[in-house]
């Protein structure tokens, strides 16, 4: 064999390029809608139509079936349902079993966030590769566009293409259907003459890139498996290196050298504003200095004792604090506060102090008839020294308790503890009324055992 005929083995003649269908051109969408209803009426199914805009009824003419997607979309998110549901069963039921919040094991209505999650998590992903996979896709190329005329399709034209893989297909016998119709123009649709094979340059070019891609990876991978006493790199700077002073630095902006600057005086902490307010203490903490005696004075924010002074020396020894209280009600002694602190009294303070205040709560009962000597008897509120306090020492003692009685500051606003006040001096003055107390039109209602006691009797 000579050399000749290698050469002329090796050498592809080329080949006339494929004949894929043919092509109708069009005017209006009306046009197109009648010649695709004749080409539908003629049993073509593998048929397409492109217009510059959508174009209402062009599936019914086309004879293009509703689509199974939403069928596909509605089997996957069942399944993730039931994967979420069966996930969170196994997990929480049998392999791991771990009470939460004395929840059930198992699939409980905590579960409906997560199976909610894997529902749409599974049906949005198989939408999206349900649609590709329907429609063919991704194509990168499409023998219409041999065709220039095609470009008019996203202007002004419409276009009907029967392809020629239809099993009805024949060439003479489409030419003359479509030309029934009178398109503006009839072209045989030819596949791309162009070679398939990549040119060399961009294959090349996709390998540099592709390997300049994994560089950075490289190094991250490497910085990660590695030591260095160096400082880390900084990609971005952020504010990692910032023209500041730090709090203690000295600095030559200001006289006094301070770079921190102290608050200017009346300054309020944001926060804070409790601690200088008496509605918040039960006592002014602007009189505090002028008075002598044993006090503490708190943060309320914290309850952190800030100052202790004990009693002065020779003296009795005593533990109750000298503070300025305040001596009047800071809220209105009105039936709204009224109501609110009986509410509060009877939720909170009864079960020790009882219903009426004399301390005979269902828990100093039980503890009573434990006769147990840690325990310590609930104070009556009609005592005398308790009578004598002040309206902001009984506040003082609800905000941070007394002996064994817990601080209530975090279960009671302020609001509520002020009403509180105003219905123990309520149940204090019931207790301790006078007949002049009673209005005048309503004593005559009042039987001898009701009848407050006066002075005299």
């Amino acid at each position: 064999m000579s050399h000749n005929d290698h050469n002329s083995k090796a050498t592809k003649e080329p080949r006339p390029p494929k004949a894929c269908g043919w092509m109708a051109e069009f005017e209006n969408e009306h046009d197109l809608l009648h010649a695709a209803e004749k080409v539908r009426d003629a049993g073509y199914t593998k048929t397409d139509a492109f217009t510059p805009f959508p174009v209402h009824g062009i599936d019914h003419a086309l004879g293009i079936k509703p689509t199974i997607l939403p069928f596909i979309v509605l089997c996957a998110g069942l399944t993730g349902l039931c994967t979420a549901l069966l996930m969170q069963w196994w997990m929480n039921g049998v392999d791991y079993k771990y009470i939460i919040s004395g929840k059930p094991f198992g699939i409980t209505p905590a579960s409906i966030p997560v199976s909610f999650e894997l529902t749409i998590l599974f049906s949005a992903f198989t939408s999206v590769l349900g649609m590709l996979a329907l429609n063919g896709l991704p194509k990168f190329s499409n023998p219409v566009f041999t065709n220039p005329k095609f470009d008019r399709a996203t202007d002004d034209r419409f276009f009907l293409y029967v392809d020629s893989t239809d099993k009805y297909y024949n060439r003479e016998s489409v030419r003359e259907l479509l030309s029934s119709v009178h398109p503006s123009s009839l072209d045989e649709v030819l596949e791309d003459a162009s070679p398939s094979e990549l040119p060399r340059g961009i294959l090349l070019g996709s390998l540099l890139l592709v390997l300049a891609g994994l560089i950075p990876a490289a190094i991250v991978l490497n910085m990660r498996a590695s030591f260095s006493d160096l400082p880390r790199w900084h990609v971005f700077f952020d504010m990692d290196f910032q023209p500041k002073k730090k709090p203690q630095q000295t600095t030559t902006i200001f006289k006094d050298g301070r770079s921190m600057r102290p608050q200017v005086p009346g300054t309020v902490s944001r926060g804070q504003l409790t601690n200088e307010d008496p509605f918040y203490l039960g006592y002014d903490p602007m009189k505090v200095s002028s008075v002598d005696g044993p006090r503490q004075i708190y943060v309320s924010a914290t309850d952190t004792v800030l100052e202790t002074l004990q009693p002065p020396a020779g003296g009795d020894g005593g533990t109750a604090l000298n503070l300025p209280w305040l001596e009047k009600l800071p809220v209105e002694a009105n039936e709204a506060n009224i109501k609110l602190g009986k509410t509060k009294y009877e939720t909170y303070c009864s079960a020790c102090h009882g219903y009426a205040g004399f301390g005979d709560g269902l828990v100093a009962k039980r503890a009573a008839s434990l006769a147990q000597d840690t325990w310590t008897t609930p104070t009556s509120l009609h005592a005398d020294r308790v009578q004598k306090q002040p309206v902001g020492q009984i506040f003082h003692t609800i905000s941070k308790g007394q002996g064994k009685m817990a601080s209530y500051a975090s279960s009671l606003t302020p609001q509520e503890r002020w009403s509180i006040v105003l219905y123990v001096r309520a149940l204090q003055r019931s207790r301790n009324a006078k007949i002049e107390d009673v209005p005048v039109e309503q004593r005559s209602g009042l039987t001898d055992a009701q009848a407050p006691k006066t002075d005299g009797q």
